[in-house]
Formats: structure tokens, C-alpha cells, sequence
């Protein structure tokens, strides 16, 4: 199968739009596993794989076991333990819902922010000017004669700046991010609960990336199984896991029914880090000895990533692109099915190149490469060192294009410090100098979505408390991209 990069990758800064020329930047991804110090998964006091010698690999159920900080850690996902984890589940959504409305009135009545989502929604987050306004600050603008069209839809803009949630997300977290990437910047947003049963996109769905291009963002969506149950391959068609064509349609119908936005993309990013046991969960009797090899779990991941890539390209519209997974860069050798056990050992092209042996073709439909690279010592392990220690982990996205062997585009889908081995404020001065060296010069990357932007049970890597006040990192970085690109700055 021939590429499907059929949308040229082009910026304003390419084209002669603009009379500036934006910093075009990025924070490089490298995925982080999730450990604790304690029983409790989402302890403030957790430790990442790799950082501490008395870490713990916990699973989603909390279960912790020691990991010894010389091997290459198989790590959890943060944004894929998260809702689950911290209670983001259909009664947690209801929540970001239900403050989401919140968030509308308050807008209505005084141009205020309410907060919303996980937090109490009596707390008010001040306006942070998000409202269009004539001043100079306002941005770059598109009108009739510069935008582009649905029959040549960029990859993106000329903005790589970006911000991940951990759910679908409401106005106020639309707001926060929209003023800290200003105008085309990039919002990762999460819809759980995808089954090859479902036949349309759910309401919240639709108001989030209606949230998103009002903001002048271009939305990135982490379609995902129902938090409480990734036995994704058991949504395949058959027994043998050999296809996953009635998932593909699945996926189909929800894109389809998107308020999409004439001239801009949106981006599908299918599944989350299948390199992992506990997002690729088998049932105890799937194999003979009760455990799952990774050339397996590749291999089935692999089918799904063709079937579904295939299902979007049928709708044969130019605004939808299609990436792939995220993967964790430690990963698993093999998985216990229906337990907690794993053996780490891996690294994510081992996973790659076992997904090249099963569909050899199965990149050439993609647009972009969605990478994890967090900050790290080492390849896969040493996670959320210091800056000056990280660079292993920040460019870890080159060995998985090497892997690949194809010049993608490099999505950063998850990214960023958390608290382990420093104060709020070394984060933020370590993030404005990733942002600067070496990603500023980095032409393979297209967009940088850190996780994330507000939790109460992922606090460490939050970007604002939950009630939306910022953080240093916040701050920092909004100020440092406002240097270069205009709109909604101070």
C-alpha cells in the first residue's frame, strides 16, 4: 500500500502567509512508567519507573512490585491509568459535564471561568482572556483568500506548542489551553468507552472538538475501550484476533458524526500504548501457558492499526489524519493474561519491528508518528531526571523513526516533568529549555502535547491545580511562546 500522506505538511512560515517568522517549537515525548511508593496508585508521593531505588510497578488495580532500577522499565502510561485510576470514569465524565455547563453560564453572565471537570464547581477560575479581540495581540488570522480548503488540509500550522488532557475535557480546560498555545495550537482530549458496538460519537464528543476549533485548536483524539476493560482484542472479529474491521467502522461512525472544520485537521489517534499489559489485556485461557509474548500482542495491534486506518481513509476526507498509538518506550516482554505478572525487558521498536513482521505496510497509512518520549536517562528507563541528564529520553523519538525507516511527522502525545526530582519552578525552568534545545530545531517534529494540564490524581505532572490556577510551568511556557507567537498573551 502506497503512503497515505496525501496532505502536504506545509506552515505559513513555508508559504510566505505571515510577515513574522514563529519559533516553531516543541517539547519531545518520553513516556513515563507509572510506579508508586506506596499500595495507592495515585499517591502524591509516586515514584516513575527508573527514579527511585525503592520504586514500585503498580498495575491498575494498585497492585505494586518492587523494580530494579539497572533494567529497562516497562511503564505505565500515564494518561492511560489516570481516568480509571483517579475515578475519570462514566461517573466522572458526568462531572466534567455538569461543570462544563457550569463553565457556559458563568461565560454568559460575567465573561468569567468556572471551573469544571473533576473539580468543585463552585471554584472560579479567573477570565484569561480568551475572547477575540481587535487589539494587535489577537494573533494571526485567516480569511477568505489564505485559508486553506478541504481538497489541501495541512498537517497542522505554524504553531507546535499543545496541551494533553485526561478526558474529553470542558470550556475552562479549552480556555487554560488555548491561552498558554495561543491560535492553532494543538489539544490531546481522550473518548473512552469506544467498542466495535458503537455507532455514533456521544454529545460530549461533539461539544469538545466544537470547543476546540472556536478556539482555534486543532484537536487530537485519543480514541479509547472503556476505562475498566482493555481487552481490546476481543473487539476483533474473531476469535484468532486476525481482524478488527467491525471496530474500524466503529471509529468510522464516530469520526463521521464530528463537527469537523472546513480547511483544519483533526487528528485520530488509535488506541494508547498497546506495548504495554495492562492496555492490551487478554483473558486467562487466550493462551496455552497463561502468558502473552509481545511478538503476539504486536502482531494483533498491528491488524487493528490496518483495520482502522482503513476504515478512516474510506471516508476519503482530507481533514481527518490518522496516527497511531503512542508506545511506551520500556516496554514488555510478555504479559501474564488475567493477572498482574510482566517481564520488562524491552524496548518500543522491538514492538515496532514485530508490527512490520506481522503487516509490513501497515505505516504507510499513517500521517504522523505519535511518540512518548519523556525526559530520561537512558532509552526506556531513568525516567524525569533533571534537564540537563534527560536527553536520551527527549530525542528518543529518533530511534523510533529509525526503526520505522519512513520520515513521519512527529506527534509528542505525552511529555513533560513531574515532581520527583525537583520543585515546581526547576520544572518550568526545565520545560522553556526543552523547548529551546534541542526541539526548536527539530524540523521532524509537528506538534508537543505535555501531560497534562489539570488532575487532582495526576497533580505532580499538572500544568494548573485542578481549580485551574497556574502553575510556574504554565506561566513560563506562555510567556516564552508569546515571544514568538502572538495571541492571547498577557
Amino acid at each position: 500500500m502506497s503512503s497515505r500522506r496525501h496532505s502536504q505538511r506545509y506552515t505559513r512560515r513555508e508559504t510566505g502567509e505571515y510577515g513574522i517568522l514563529p519559533i516553531s517549537l516543541a517539547i519531545i515525548l518520553v513516556l513515563t512508567c507509572w510506579a508508586c511508593t506506596s499500595t495507592d496508585p495515585l499517591s502524591d508521593n509516586g515514584d516513575e519507573h527508573g527514579t527511585d531505588q525503592n520504586t514500585e510497578i503498580c498495575s491498575d488495580a494498585g497492585h505494586c512490585e518492587p523494580l530494579d532500577t539497572n533494567d529497562i522499565a516497562a511503564h505505565g502510561d500515564v494518561s492511560g491509568t489516570t481516568p480509571e485510576d483517579s475515578g475519570d470514569d462514566p461517573e466522572r465524565d458526568a462531572a466534567v459535564d455538569e461543570a462544563e455547563d457550569a463553565d457556559t453560564a458563568q461565560t454568559s453572565s460575567d465573561s468569567g471561568t468556572s471551573d469544571g471537570g473533576e473539580m468543585d464547581s463552585d471554584t472560579v477560575v479567573e477570565d484569561t482572556d480568551t475572547e477575540e479581540s481587535p487589539d494587535t495581540d489577537a494573533g494571526p488570522q485567516q480569511d477568505a483568500d489564505t485559508a486553506p480548503t478541504n481538497e489541501d488540509v495541512p498537517l497542522g500550522f505554524d504553531n507546535r506548542f499543545g496541551m494533553g488532557l485526561v478526558h474529553h475535557g470542558n470550556a475552562t480546560d479549552f480556555d487554560l489551553t488555548a491561552d498558554l498555545t495561543g491560535p492553532e495550537g494543538f489539544i490531546k482530549v481522550i473518548f473512552p468507552g469506544v467498542t466495535e458496538n458503537t455507532t455514533q460519537p456521544e454529545g460530549h464528543w461533539v461539544d469538545a472538538i466544537e470547543m476546540a476549533y472556536e478556539r482555534d485548536l486543532i484537536p487530537v483524539i485519543r480514541v479509547a475501550p472503556p476505562w475498566g476493560d482493555r481487552r481490546v482484542r476481543n473487539q476483533a472479529d474473531d476469535a484468532a484476533v486476525s481482524s478488527f474491521t467491525a471496530l474500524g467502522e466503529s471509529y468510522r461512525d464516530i469520526v463521521e458524526g464530528l463537527p469537523l472544520r472546513d480547511g483544519w485537521p483533526v487528528w485520530i489517534e488509535i488506541h494508547n500504548e498497546p506495548n504495554l499489559c495492562y492496555e492490551w489485556e487478554c483473558d486467562p485461557d487466550a493462551t496455552d501457558d497463561g502468558w502473552m509474548g509481545y511478538e503476539q500482542i504486536a502482531a494483533e495491534y498491528a491488524r487493528m492499526l490496518r483495520d482502522v486506518a482503513d476504515a478512516l481513509i474510506a471516508l476519503d476526507d482530507p481533514r481527518i489524519k490518522i496516527t497511531n498509538a503512542g508506545l511506551a518506550p520500556g516496554g514488555v516482554v510478555r504479559c501474564e493474561c488475567g493477572g498482574d505478572g510482566f517481564e520488562p525487558g524491552i524496548t518500543s521498536m522491538d514492538f515496532i519491528s514485530a508490527m512490520k513482521d506481522e503487516v509490513p505496510d501497515v505505516f504507510d497509512r499513517l500521517d504522523g508518528w505519535s511518540s512518548h518520549p519523556y525526559p530520561a536517562s537512558g532509552k526506556g528507563y531513568g525516567f524525569m531526571v533533571p534537564y540537563d541528564q534527560a536527553m536520551p529520553g527527549l530525542l528518543f523519538h529518533h530511534d523510533e523513526l529509525a526503526e520505522l525507516g519512513m520520515d513521519l511527522p512527529v506527534l509528542i502525545t505525552e511529555t513533560g516533568w513531574n515532581l520527583d526530582h525537583g520543585s515546581r519552578e526547576d520544572v518550568a525552568t526545565w520545560t522553556v529549555q526543552a523547548y529551546q534545545d534541542p526541539w526548536l530545531d527539530d524540523d521532524s517534529i509537528l506538534a508537543v502535547m505535555p501531560f497534562m494540564l489539570r488532575d487532582p490524581g495526576w497533580d505532580q505532572f499538572g500544568w494548573t491545580a485542578p481549580d485551574g490556577t497556574p502553575y510556574p510551568v504554565y506561566d513560563s511556557v506562555r510567556a516564552f511562546r508569546c515571544q514568538s507567537i502572538p495571541g492571547n498573551c498577557p
